[in-house]
């Protein structure tokens, strides 16, 4: 066979046999996989991704979604969800039996679109939860527990019975926790629309074997209230069949807003017999913008064991739930303010609770220069939960000032534990066209050329408050003159009305037209501010002069004859 024929079959039988080996190896991995009579589980989408120490997540696959708008962008939108946190407040077990520990779910919740925490959205509902200890000597005995809603605030406990034999060394064992709920990740109100969920959150436990001293938190209070500080005060039973030597409580709070000392805080409390308990006290600090109900307090203690050996108990937590911040609603803002002019601001101030407020004061801040609050701090009375009191500010608004709406920024300050909180809210005003202090009608006010007239003039306060010594004075100018320039009027109450004069003269030359004069006030305001208005022109009608007839003068005819007269009697009666 030639060399052209041979080469062309050895590739072709290599070939056939490289397909051979290909497709055996394809087979033998496929019997090994399916050995122990399964196929292999294809990887869930949803597979959550968990870090050791941390809570795991499964996106939910089985969303039921109903007209849902996932733009969010609506103002009448929230969007959020639960979000929980695990805990065990007594950790420890003992070996040989059976043991229950309780398990404290806190729904601390998550808002994604909006500002406070908004139950609609935070609150998980229809919640189970599962125990699983795999991979560990000890058994979970409980069945999975319907716990029903869990909105944010007090922690729910849920009871897990585990078996623990009696050979099991001391040490930690990790449970997993799993916690499966549904929740509405979303609500847009203006459209009825809501997208409920289904999610699964997983927790690693840590259960302690230990027969030494052991502690467990069996109560926790605070008076520290939203916004303030206080004291936050854990009892500690030490459940343990050992003494517990110079012992020391250590407290600690999980989250930015809580801070228990200095971020940790060491109280001594020396020998401690089993069974006894003993109460540890730290301060606190509760920041204003505290968004939850509850917070986690985190105990050891630190002692020395019957061998002296230094010794730290494991973690112990406990829900604990700050006072709600204090509420001051303001309502019935309303101001008497005019352009150029003082005058008040009033309203009405209520303790909204929770607590009585006995030291608050109330500040006002006009959110413009041209309006002045001569005193903007208010000192309230004692206000009760649920009482009311109404305030008053005095105010002046600028002549330059233009009428409409004003902002006005009110601070409620009051003492919460050693500090200072301050809660603020604004409100709207309106300020008023500049109207005259008086107004000024007379009857009549003409005046013959070469004549002297009084005018009598009606003036009514106009203010809403009692105007006193009022000077009036009025000005003419050619060919017009005031002859008494001057009246005066003691004191005018709102809408009150009096009468003045005065006396003008028209030179004999006026041109027979109206002329005007001007008269203004001069007067005290209710706080004593000496003012002066604004000029008023009155019109004055000259007519022509008065007309004699240019006839006989009658009256000193007459009188000349009844001088004539006398005088003639008188002589006759002299002659006789």
């Amino acid at each position: 066979m030639s060399t052209g024929r041979i080469l062309p079959a050895l590739s072709l039988v290599l070939c056939c046999l490289l397909a051979v080996a290909v497709v055996g190896a394809l087979a033998g991995g496929a019997g090994a996989a399916g050995s122990d009579g399964a196929s292999p589980e294809p990887m869930p989408t949803n597979a959550p991704l968990s870090v050791e120490g941390s809570p795991s997540l499964t996106a939910p696959d089985n969303d039921i979604v109903r007209q849902t708008d996932d733009s969010g962008s609506g103002s009448d939108t929230v969007r959020g969800r639960p979000r929980f946190d695990a805990f065990l407040s007594q950790p420890t077990v003992t070996t040989g039996g059976e043991s229950t520990v309780t398990v404290d779910l806190l729904n601390r919740g998550e808002m994604r679109f909006g500002n406070e925490l908004d139950d609609r959205v935070t609150t998980a509902r229809s919640v189970r939860v599962e125990a699983d200890a795999d991979g560990t000597p000890l058994e979970v005995k409980s069945r999975e527990a319907a716990v029903g809603d869990v909105g944010t605030g007090t922690p729910t406990s849920v009871p897990i019975d585990l078996a623990v034999p009696d050979d099991v060394d001391d040490g930690e064992y990790d449970v997993e926790v799993t916690v499966r709920y549904r929740y509405t990740g979303q609500i847009t109100s203006t459209f009825n629309r809501h997208n409920d969920r289904t999610a699964t959150e997983r927790f690693d436990v840590t259960v302690v074997i230990d027969e030494g001293a052991r502690f467990a938190i069996v109560d926790a209070d605070t008076d520290a209230q939203v916004g303030g500080s206080g004291d936050v005060t854990v009892t500690m039973e030490n459940v343990g069949d050992e003494r517990a030597r110079d012992a020391v409580v250590t407290g600690e709070a999980t989250g930015s807003e809580v801070t228990v000392g200095d971020g940790a805080s060491d109280v001594f409390v020396g020998d401690w017999e089993p069974g006894e308990n003993r109460t540890a006290t730290f301060d606190s600090t509760v920041g204003v913008d505290f968004a939850g109900e509850a917070y986690a307090l985190r105990s050891t203690v630190g002692y020395r064991d019957s061998d002296g050996a230094e010794s730290d108990s494991p973690a112990a937590r406990t829900g604990v739930t700050p006072i709600p911040k204090q509420s001051f609603p303001i309502e019935d803002v309303l101001g008497t303010l005019e352009v150029g002019y003082a005058g008040t601001v009033t309203g009405t101030l209520e303790n909204d609770g929770p607590l009585d407020v006995d030291d608050a004061v109330l500040i006002a801040e006009p959110q413009s220069d041209r309006v002045q609050f001569g005193e903007s701090r208010y000192a309230l009375p004692e206000l009760a939960d649920g009482e009311a009191t109404e305030f008053s500010f005095d105010a002046d608004v600028s002549g330059q000032a233009d009428p409409g709406p004003r902002q006005i920024r009110f601070t409620v300050e009051y003492t919460s534990g050693d500090g200072t909180v301050a809660i603020e809210s604004t409100d709207r005003i309106e300020v008023a066209p500049r109207q005259p202090e008086f107004d000024l009608v007379s009857e009549n006010t003409t005046v013959p050329a070469g004549e002297t007239r009084r005018f009598t003039f009606e003036i009514t306060n106009r203010r809403p408050e009692t105007l006193s010594s009022i000077n009036a004075g009025l000005y003419a100018d050619s060919p017009l003159s005031a002859v008494d320039d001057e009246a005066f009027v003691s004191e005018l109450e709102p809408g009150e009305s009096a009468e003045i004069w005065f006396e003008v003269a028209a030179a004999s030359g006026a041109s027979v037209k109206t002329h005007p004069v001007e008269i203004d006030f001069r007067y005290d305001d209710e706080r004593g501010n000496d003012r002066i208005s604004d000029v008023i022109q009155y019109p004055v009608e000259v007519t022509e002069p008065v007309d004699d007839g240019g006839g006989i003068p009658w009256i000193p005819v007459v009188i000349g004859v009844l001088v004539l007269v006398a005088a003639g009697g008188y002589v006759y009666s002299r002659r006789r």
